[in-house]
């Protein structure tokens, strides 16, 4: 069904307002900011914030639904370029995956110090119905799951423990906040992540 031209200004002002306070918490701190200073980076009235948000907490957990929505969508995208060339099994996609995040973070401290552990607690999002960020993922990846055999309670349940441990263990490593470096850890998570998934990891 096609969006009208209303509804897609709606969705245009509200990335603008995501945009726009996810970088201003970044380089100013979410304590340091004002919704004042959101509208008028986003070049928006302070009543189209309150259609969006209720507060500036609010704010904060759509941005950490928004901005993990799209790094896994980027890593979803690459990973299909890469399935053009052969494919892939189920394992082999999530250590992809594990693989994409952890390096996204790295290079992204900025944002792996915005999610910090918000990152794995927000895909619990994906059940919600109604959840514009991640409209179309979770059906995408439990069909993946239902295909290798499960129902599609465990299929939410293996993404609910394989997104939880990547999100909590990449901020930790890439923030110094865990008793690992990244390099340390990751190949422990991969075989983890592997063992969620059902399937075995190649040393």
């Amino acid at each position: 069904m096609n969006m009208t031209a209303l509804e897609e200004k709606k969705i245009l002002k509200r990335s603008r307002i995501l945009e726009a306070a996810s970088k201003l918490f970044m380089d100013k701190s979410f304590a340091s900011t004002a919704v004042d200073d959101v509208v008028k980076m986003a070049g928006v009235a302070k009543g189209t914030f309150y259609l969006y948000f209720k507060d500036k907490y609010d704010l904060l957990d759509q941005i950490i639904s928004y901005k993990s929505a799209e790094v896994l969508r980027q890593g979803i995208a690459l990973l299909d370029e890469k399935e053009k060339e052969a494919p892939m099994t189920l394992t082999e996609k999530g250590l992809f995956i594990a693989d994409y995040t952890a390096d996204y973070l790295a290079e992204h401290k900025d944002l792996a110090a915005l999610l910090n552990k918000k990152l794995s607690s927000c895909f619990r999002n994906f059940a919600a119905s109604g959840n514009e960020d991640f409209s179309g993922l979770m059906d995408m990846l439990t069909g993946e799951l239902i295909k290798e055999g499960c129902t599609r309670e465990q299929a939410e349940i293996k993404i609910y423990l394989v997104t939880d441990l990547i999100g909590s263990v990449c901020c930790d490593a890439v923030l110094g906040a865990g008793p690992y470096t990244l390099e340390q850890i990751r190949p422990e998570m991969k075989r983890t992540v592997a063992g969620i998934l059902g399937g075995e990891i190649n040393d």
